[in-house]
């Protein structure tokens, strides 16, 4: 950050004798050095006031002369920066603006300053040989195994093309360097800030432009997922249906060319910390998401040790630390980190397999269970987002019937074995904001996601059922009449909220009715009923079931266009 020579370690970290012996300590314990790199930006040595003009670069060129410990970039070609001399706009290895205005302008994403950060022209030909010398210096001098790419967004994505494999035999690209020093499948992955509105692919898509060229040809290896970061923390900070998780895993899977080298995480140092607007046992299932899907799981630090902001120094001599230490092998996230990483590095189909998102509840908080599938192996990974129990029905894992389904890991435990149905589903009550993990056999032969095997009878009708449902004229109320074994007590479960279930008692006949409040479910949404006897484990087929509520019109107020100027006339719509 804020560079002046790209050739040189920033003296307040230490020396270049410092960084090999770094890279040579983590290589002896088979780790890799990941490198930040910037393509975009130097450091802020000028900017513009508001005199600029584009056609007179050095009309309103102003140096910054507080710059520390250098007014000006020391490295060659990037010393020529100042406008007012020709020599150096000849050269032309600066775009001459300032600061970004408007981010939804292309022009001025790509062309003008960050945050006062000087733009480099990556146009020129002189600044792409000078940045391919550059970084390929620290790949020969210390042995960086991989780049994370800063402001990808700042440059056109057809830079990578350039950077990475060029054939300049006097600055060869990145992957060519890699290559000449031993290292193949040179990781890559960029930064693109962006997150997509629920069941949005608009910014995937373009992430995804920085991966694959328009014919399909590789550019960066991958980027940073923003948009799973930005779902998991809709829908386990911030409540969201677990239908949007679900959606983005499916289209994630289906419009990123290599989903496995995209970088996950659940926040980093340029958001807020999970922690500052979610809860612990939400940081949990989002970790346990990213560990158990495809990607390369990003974990910042201070994330095992429960930090809410988003900087503060892990160590006693560093800012925010409150003058101690943090670093704490004991504390819970710690253990479950550690726990997540062991359960990833024993079964590799959690890093190499694909998810089939199998349920996923769609009207509030509830069950999103998705199947791992890796050549034979499998696993099946559930969460309750909700803060009340639910109850998991009818999910089909494509075992079969009959299957035992033996716990891998529970973010409390281990979690109890499941054994399918005779319809070869899935019928379970889950624990509050609960996570786990289970094992499944092969899938029968034959079999491609079918719930029994092949040429098996179907199973015969549940004793349990839900016979009709009929809504009160409000849409607020329905009465619902069913079956089940004489004299058993069940449940009435509206969206798996096991927590507002209504209890009801069949009587000698076998049968039962009740009224169930449904005020609070949303109109026009798909909703189901499921009749549960908690001590036999059974329950009924599920019934479905959408709201019509009939409004009327209590108030109709006129609001005038163009009159919204607060009570003294100056407030003025934002940019």
């Amino acid at each position: 950050y804020w560079a002046e020579n790209f050739l040189q370690v920033d003296k307040h970290l230490g020396t270049l004798d410092d960084y090999k012996a770094l890279s040579h300590a983590l290589h002896s314990q088979r780790m890799y050095l990941v490198q930040d790199v910037v393509l975009n930006h130097t450091g802020n040595f000028f900017g513009y006031d508001k005199t600029w003009r584009a056609a007179d670069p050095a009309r309103g060129h102003a140096p910054n002369l507080g710059a520390r410990p250098v007014t000006a970039p020391t490295q060659a070609p990037f010393d020529l920066n100042d406008a007012r001399n020709p020599a150096h706009r000849a050269a032309g290895i600066y775009h001459w603006t300032p600061d970004i205005r408007d981010y939804k302008n292309p022009g001025q994403l790509l062309n003008w300053q960050l945050s006062g950060l000087d733009d480099l022209n990556t146009d020129n030909p002189r600044v792409r040989q000078a940045l391919r010398q550059s970084y390929g210096f620290w790949l020969r001098e210390v042995g960086v195994d991989a780049f994370r790419v800063d402001t990808a967004f700042y440059v056109p994505p057809a830079l990578f093309t350039d950077f990475l494999h060029a054939r300049d035999p006097a600055a060869p690209g990145i992957d060519r360097v890699a290559r000449a020093t031993g290292r193949t499948g040179f990781y890559t992955f960029g930064e693109g800030f962006t997150t997509d509105a629920p069941f949005g692919s608009t910014e995937l898509r373009r992430i995804e432009r920085y991966v694959r060229d328009p014919q399909g040809r590789p550019l960066m290896t991958g980027m940073l997922n923003f948009t799973l970061y930005g779902s998991l923390g809709d829908v386990l900070a911030r409540g969201a249906p677990p239908a949007v998780l679900g959606h983005r895993i499916s289209t994630m899977m289906r419009l990123h060319s290599d989903p496995h080298r995209m970088a996950t995480f659940v926040d980093n140092h340029d958001v807020d910390r999970f922690l500052a607007g979610g809860s612990e046992a939400g940081l949990r299932q989002a970790l346990l998401s990213i560990m158990t899907l495809p990607g390369v799981p990003v974990l910042y630090y201070g994330t095992e040790q429960g930090f809410t902001a988003q900087r503060a120094a892990m160590f006693a001599g560093g800012v925010d630390s409150g003058g101690r230490d943090h670093f704490d092998t004991a504390h819970p996230l710690y253990q479950t980190i550690a726990r997540l990483t062991a359960l990833r590095r024993t079964h590799p189909l959690f890093s190499r397999g694909v998810p089939t998102v199998l349920q996923a509840a769609a009207t509030g908080p509830g069950v999103l269970a998705w199947r791992m599938q890796h050549g034979a192996d499998a696993a099946l990974v559930v969460l309750n987002t909700a803060d009340t129990p639910q109850l998991l029905h009818g999910l089909d894992p494509g075992t079969g019937a009959g299957v035992d389904l033996p716990g891998l890991l529970a973010l409390d435990g281990t979690p109890a074995p499941l054994r399918t149905d005779a319809a070869g589903r899935l019928t379970a009550e889950l624990p509050a904001r609960s996570g786990q993990v289970w094992l499944l056999p092969p899938r029968p032969a034959g079999a491609a996601g079918a719930s029994r095997p092949t040429g098996a009878k179907a199973a015969p009708p549940a004793p349990l059922a839900v016979l009709q449902l009929k809504a009160s004229t409000d849409g607020n109320r329905l009465l619902a009449t069913g079956r089940a074994p004489a004299g058993r007590a069940l449940q009435l479960v509206v969206d798996g909220n096991l927590a507002g279930a209504t209890p009801v008692q069949a009587g000698a006949d076998g049968r039962w009715q009740a009224t169930l409040d449904v005020a609070r479910q949303r109109a026009g949404t798909p909703h189901q009923l499921v009749a549960w006897q908690a001590d036999a484990a059974q329950a009924s087929a599920p019934r479905p079931f959408r709201l019509q509520r009939q409004w009327t019109l209590l108030a109709d107020q006129a609001d005038p266009a163009g009159d919204d100027h607060g009570p003294d006339g100056r407030y003025v719509y934002p940019t």
